[in-house]
């Protein structure tokens, strides 16, 4: 019989010390010792009604501090699904309003919870963000400071128990920055010690460790604020566990029994009492106090039991609800995600009908270029064919005239002859005279009216056919008149084979077959 209850004390004890809890130390020196006692002393009642009022009046500010104070008095009152659902329906509103200092106390006050049920993923991922909006807060001067202070001490706490040395020293660090630079009260120094000396024991430093918790427990006895006492628990403790690990059972017993005897006064230190009782169990064991090692390793147990075991009827309420944030957060991003599925699908057809828009009026402006164009193509071509025609008929006028000349030249020529061959009389060779200065050379009338009619005829053969004459270019002009080879003999002066002669060497510069019209070719450039 003795042998079974020996075995029951020993799975009872184990069960209680499978894991090391650190302590809850939350709000240190933050803390408005006026503003909670504020808070002590309104009932949840109240504040329901408060809050109910603001949401009446639409002040979401107003309502999501009062979610905050219902929280905290949850809390402190150990109704933690309550404090959950509060907490959870506050950080949903501060996110709706996105207001970072709020949601930088909302998640702070979840990172609370969190911590207290070693949910520490959530907790350390609570207080990285609250961290995170306090400093946004801060940087847009909502807050001072010295309000910093607490978002580096929680991330210290989170990073004790994930025993993360070189984290936990950087957050000391900073609190030991903000604490000097804004001179908050001194007793801070006793809170830091307690996260020095668990780096100290971990090193198993041990000696040192001990002179540092005990200055703490200097500090906090001297304190005037029966606040912090709360934390003379978790001092006690630790110097008990060291005192175990040095192998004084007795000094250990000592610290562990004045532990037990202080009053948690913001209900903080719940589950850490828990550890307390179990720890100071199994010293009794060690000293074959056999019964009182029994009956407090039953009070860690009930601790366990009223708050965490599934089927105490108290819990249910908590472990249905105590993700209530979650839970919402869940719903409204299903909403959200379909609003945003059907906002989507909107803005396609909005895009498509755009896109559908602009393809039309592109077309239009397309089609209307189009248009235009062929319109000035069509005038253009209109324009061209009759300044075509008009140079055809001045061509055609020309060439006439210029046939009359050589008629009339002819005639002035053959009498010029006649009267310098007869010479009958002494007035001959003044009459003879008078004909050659008054004479303009047929080429010369003929080349200067087709010039103003065939305005850059002649470039436009010389970019064509550059190695083209002097000759060759009178030749074309006439060509392109279609003067008959005896015409362009006497205009130009030389024989008709000459003017056979120059046509064939046209063709040949102008690299044409002989099957090619020549008139025609020309006529074209």
């Amino acid at each position: 019989m003795r042998l079974n209850i020996v075995i029951i004390f020993f799975v009872l004890l184990n069960a209680s010390l499978i894991s090391t809890l650190q302590a809850q130390q939350f709000h240190a020196f933050k803390v408005d010792v006026k503003k909670r006692a504020v808070y002590y002393n309104s009932s949840v009642t109240d504040i329901k009604k408060e809050y109910d009022a603001a949401l009446k009046n639409k002040d979401s500010s107003k309502a999501i501090n009062r979610l905050l104070n219902l929280c905290f008095l949850e809390r402190v009152n150990l109704n933690y699904s309550d404090a959950f659902r509060y907490g959870g329906d506050a950080l949903l509103m501060a996110e709706e309003i996105k207001d970072t200092l709020l949601m930088a106390k909302s998640n702070e006050e979840l990172g609370y919870l969190n911590y207290l049920f070693k949910q520490d993923d959530l907790a350390g991922d609570n207080f990285k963000k609250a961290n995170t909006f306090y400093r946004i807060s801060f940087y847009k001067n909502k807050i001072q400071l010295s309000d910093m202070y607490s978002a580096n001490y929680n991330l210290a706490l989170y990073y004790q128990r994930k025993s993360n040395t070189k984290m936990l020293e950087k957050y000391i660090a900073n609190c030991e920055e903000i604490a000097v630079k804004t001179k908050i009260n001194p007793i801070y120094k006793a809170y830091l010690n307690e996260k020095k000396a668990s780096i100290l024991e971990k090193n198993n430093n041990l000696n040192e460790a001990l002179k540092l918790l005990i200055s703490s427990e200097k500090i906090i006895d001297e304190s005037p604020a029966s606040i912090h006492k709360s934390f003379l628990i978790v001092l006690y403790a630790r110097l008990g566990k060291i005192y175990r690990k040095k192998n004084n059972l007795e000094l250990a017993k000592q610290y562990y029994e004045k532990a037990l005897v202080i009053k948690d006064i913001e209900g903080e230190l719940t589950f850490y009492m828990s550890y307390v009782y179990a720890k100071y169990a199994s010293i009794l064991y060690k000293l074959k106090d056999y019964k009182n090692s029994y009956i407090n390793l039953r009070k860690a147990n009930d601790i366990n039991d009223e708050y965490l075991n599934p089927r105490n009827d108290s819990n249910q309420g908590f472990l249905t609800i105590h993700d209530h944030y979650n839970v919402q957060l869940n719903e409204k991003n299903k909403i959200l995600n379909q609003q945003k599925l059907e906002l989507a699908s909107q803005t396609q057809e909005i895009l498509r009908f755009r896109i559908l828009f602009f393809v039309i009026v592109f077309l239009l402006i397309i089609a209307a270029l189009v248009i235009r164009s062929r319109v000035r193509f069509l005038k253009h071509q209109k324009k061209q064919q009759d300044s075509n025609e008009q140079i055809a008929i001045k061509n055609s006028e020309l060439m006439i005239n210029t046939l009359q000349l050589i008629e009339r030249e002819k005639v002035i020529k053959e009498l010029s002859d006649y009267i310098e061959k007869e010479n009958t009389t002494t007035k001959a060779p003044a009459i003879l005279k008078l004909i050659r200065k008054r004479s303009v050379t047929l080429w010369e009338s003929f080349n200067n009216r087709f010039l103003a009619q065939n305005e850059g005829f002649y470039e436009r053969l010389k970019h064509k056919v550059p190695d083209l004459s002097s000759a060759d270019l009178k030749v074309c002009a006439l060509i392109k008149l279609n003067f008959s080879g005896k015409e362009m003999a006497y205009l130009l002066g030389i024989s008709i084979g000459s003017v056979h002669v120059a046509r064939h060497r046209l063709r040949k510069k102008m690299k044409i077959d002989r099957d090619v019209n020549l008139v025609n070719y020309i006529n074209s450039i």
